[in-house]
């Protein structure tokens, strides 16, 4: 039996001040190639370290469906497939990793 009573609370982690001195890796998916190379540039340019995923393959499409519900949109399975083929890639220490989603741009505060 599952218990329903117990909602799911989405929490969000602020990426901070601190967690850019740390030198945290910036995760972005690769949703435009034209575009998202000046974002990359840009974001380092300031002191992020800062990566663009490369482009979308079979593998991501795969991790994707396997992560979100099928029902989801097809650039939300892409995205989350960029992201969990990142993060079990083994590149990047999982303690000091955030990802970065253009639809909840936590980020923005703390870029001036």
């Amino acid at each position: 039996i599952i218990d329903l009573s117990k909602k799911y609370e989405q929490v969000k982690v602020p990426f901070t001040k601190q967690m850019k001195e740390d030198r945290y890796t910036i995760l972005c998916p690769q949703m435009s190639p034209i575009h998202f190379q000046f974002v990359e540039t840009a974001m380092n340019s300031e002191g992020y370290n800062f990566e663009v995923l490369p482009s979308v393959d079979k593998d991501a499409v795969e991790q994707g469906l396997k992560y979100v519900n099928n029902d989801a949109c097809y650039p939300s399975i892409l995205v989350v497939g960029q992201m969990m083929n990142a993060l079990n890639s083994g590149k990047y220490d999982l303690n000091k990793v955030a990802l970065w989603n253009k639809f909840q741009l936590s980020l923005q505060t703390y870029l001036d």
